[in-house]
Order: structure tokens, then sequence, then C-alpha cells
């Protein structure tokens, strides 16, 4: 076997552009592979932040009766002693936040025409710990928890005409079914990648819906933020945690986690992911196929090569072997190499990310919610199994070439030409 050694790596440096050639296609093949991973890891965490940060939180509280009808978002069924089940929450471990808010439906009026929204009823305060709707905010968050101010969302004010420093009149039920109105000044617009708050969603604060909405200091929700994980699956098992922790202490909570109430979307991104995978196989399976045709054009090169260690004693298998083991260094060469490369551009996308807007242009169509800037995500086992993918590939590769040589008689192969 030592013979074998010294031969096959005599034969990878007497060869080096044919042994460049071969690694370099195992490089390609394994940066496209921890590239694309790292891109799809990072389009799924940036979608799921995007999620929880601006409109469904971690975890979501209502009563057992409001989730029956939460379609209709009743307003008679409120949260009861909602300030001590926020301070239950807060003392919870992982928990960083916790925002009251109250959904209603609406409408709004230019004075021309009206249109049909969905209010949100927050506390500018609390609301901010659990949300970061302010990041994606063009003028100004409320200045004045007391004053009829109102924030938009950015295609509902393009369609009702109206900019920063306009009046707009609100429209809306009360709690007692009577319907009240008032002129708001639009103070922010918001542009999200959730259509949902773009095209139909207005804010206003809590203590002008008290007297707006004849609320009485009731809520009809909880929304609850926690600390970020290195990996979802962490951040689901807190989300579980509070939730039977909620439903043990609390009587006629309906609680659910970011997984529940995302249930359709996590859907989407499984099939997408699928479908991604099948991408990153083609690339792989090109790669296995330039492998392949570069071992059995090295084969063909060394025919009569081959005739001569047959006719020195060497047996079928020992060729087999010899090809074999050129694959694997020329694997192992390839692979280092590929998962260098893959690395380095993956700690710049990780650290410093790519305007996902350069080449994904607007995603609210898409389904999938990203915005701004995408991140990579590091995935140390992939990483692993491509390293260990590229040497497997580049030694299975070699197999049937070195075969065909084994095969070859002695005096077949000194007279080839």
């Amino acid at each position: 076997m030592g013979t074998l050694f010294k031969i096959a790596f005599r034969n990878i440096l007497r060869n080096k552009r044919r042994t460049f050639t071969s690694a370099l296609i195992i490089a390609v093949g394994l940066l496209f592979f921890i590239f694309m991973d790292s891109v799809m890891n990072g389009m799924d965490k940036g979608a799921t932040d995007n999620l929880i940060q601006l409109s469904t939180s971690s975890v979501k509280i209502h009563t057992a009766q409001y989730f029956k009808e939460k379609n209709s978002y009743p307003f008679k069924y409120g949260l009861k002693n909602h300030k001590g089940l926020e301070e239950h929450i807060l003392k919870l471990p992982e928990v960083t936040g916790v925002a009251p808010r109250i959904v209603f439906l609406a409408e709004l009026s230019n004075y021309t025409e009206v249109k049909p929204v969905i209010g949100h009823v927050i506390d500018p305060a609390k609301d901010a710990e659990v949300f970061k709707l302010t990041e994606k905010l063009s003028g100004s968050y409320f200045s004045s928890v007391s004053m009829n101010e109102i924030i938009l969302g950015t295609e509902l004010a393009e369609e009702m005409g109206v900019s920063l420093g306009d009046y707009i009149t609100f429209y809306a039920l009360t709690k007692y079914d009577s319907r009240n109105a008032d002129d708001f000044k639009v103070i922010g617009i918001l542009k999200t990648t959730d259509p949902s708050i773009n095209n139909s969603s207005a804010y206003i604060t809590y203590q002008v819906a008290n007297e707006f909405l004849d609320l009485e200091n009731m809520i009809t929700e909880l929304n609850v933020s926690i600390n970020k994980q290195n990996d979802f699956e962490s951040e689901i098992e807190i989300m579980e945690s509070i939730k039977s922790d909620l439903e043990k202490n609390f009587k006629g909570l309906k609680v659910l986690t970011f997984e529940e109430m995302a249930a359709d979307f996590l859907n989407l991104k499984d099939q997408k992911q699928a479908w991604s995978w099948v991408f990153i196989i083609v690339i792989l399976l090109i790669a296995a196929v330039g492998i392949f045709n570069t071992v059995l054009m090295s084969v063909y090169e060394r025919i009569k090569e081959i005739g001569v260690l047959r006719a020195h004693g060497f047996k079928p298998f020992d060729l087999t072997v010899l090809f074999m083991l050129e694959g694997t260094i020329t694997g192992i060469l390839g692979s280092t190499f590929g998962v260098i490369l893959g690395c380095i551009g993956n700690y710049f996308l990780v650290n410093y990310g790519y305007p996902i807007d350069k080449f994904a242009g607007n995603m609210d169509a898409s389904g999938f919610p990203i915005w701004g800037t995408l991140y990579g995500q590091w995935n140390i086992d992939m990483i692993i199994a491509a390293f260990i993918f590229g040497i497997v590939v580049a030694t299975a590769a070699a197999v049937i070439p070195a075969r065909k040589a084994a095969k070859m008689s002695i005096t077949d192969a000194l007279r080839f030409v």
C-alpha cells in the first residue's frame, strides 16, 4: 500500500494541470454549496425575524372567547387583570418585553373616498420593546400619547393621497357599538415587508383610543418578545415553555406561539427550501460529472503507463486502488480549497450582509418577507458535510475509470496509440 501511495502522490504532482482542474471543479462546486446554504438559511432567519418583529411577536395571548371570534376583532373579550399578567410574563426567563395591543376594524376617509382598514391600538413605549416598527418608519413616532396622531402603511397612505403632516378622518365602532369619528394627523408612514401593514394598517396610541373607542382600559391581546437564540429550534422551545407556564397558571387564555401563528409561512419556507436543495444538488452533480470526465481522460492518457505497471506485476486491484487514491487526494485538495473559499465568502456575508433589493427587488409580492440587508448564517454541520462530500465524490468518480483501466490486458495497453 505504501508503494501505491507514493505513486499516487507522484502522479498528482506530475500532472499539475489535471490535478488543478479536478480540484478546481470540486472547489467551485463546494463554494456554491456553502454559499447557497448560507443564503437560504439567512433568508429563512431574516424572514422569520421580520415576521416576529413586525406583526406576530414570539408569543401572542388572547382570551379563549376572543380567539373563537378573532376574525371580527371583538372588543367584548378583553384580558382580565392584564397588568398582573404582564408582570408575571416579564418575570419569565428569556422574556425581553410585553406589548399590549387592541386590533379593530375601522375606516379612513380623505373627504372624497372611504377605505376599510385594520386599526392597531398600541402603547408606544412598550410596543417598541417587542416590535421594530420604528426601524421601518418615515416621519416620527408618537410625540404625545394624548394627541390625535396616526401612523399609516405606505400603500395605504398613497392610496388615500395623504402624506406626513396631513389630516385624515378615522371612523370606528366603539366598545358599545356606537360609531365615532375624529380627525388624526399623519405623523409616520411605514414601509415594511408585511403587505398587510403596508396596505391596510393604521396605528394610534392607547391613551387616545381609550376615549375614542370607549375602551375603559381594556386590552384584547398581549405580545411577548424573547431573547434571540443561535437557532430557531431553541427559540421555539422558549416559546413553548412560556405557553406552558401561562396555560398552567392562568385559566381561559389562548396562547399562540410563532410556530402556530405562522404555520402557513413555515410550510412555504420548507417548500422553498426543498426546491433550493434541488438546485444545490444539481450544482454538485455537475461537479461530480466534471470530476468523472477528468479522471476518465487521465486513464486514457496513461494507458501505456498502465500497461507498464501491469507488466511489472501490478494486479487489477492495485490499479483500481491507485486511481482511487489519486481521486481521494484530489478530492482532499479540492474540498479544502472549496471550504476555505466558501468560509471566506460566508464570513463577509454573515458579518456585512448584502442589500437584498439589489438582486431581489421588491419582495412583498413573493410572500417571503425579507427586507434591507440579507445576512448569511454559519452552518458548520453542512460545511463539514460539504468537505466530506467533495472527497467522496472525487473518490467515487475514479472508480469506473479505474476499473476500466484494470480490466485492460497488458498487450492491449502497451500497444495503445
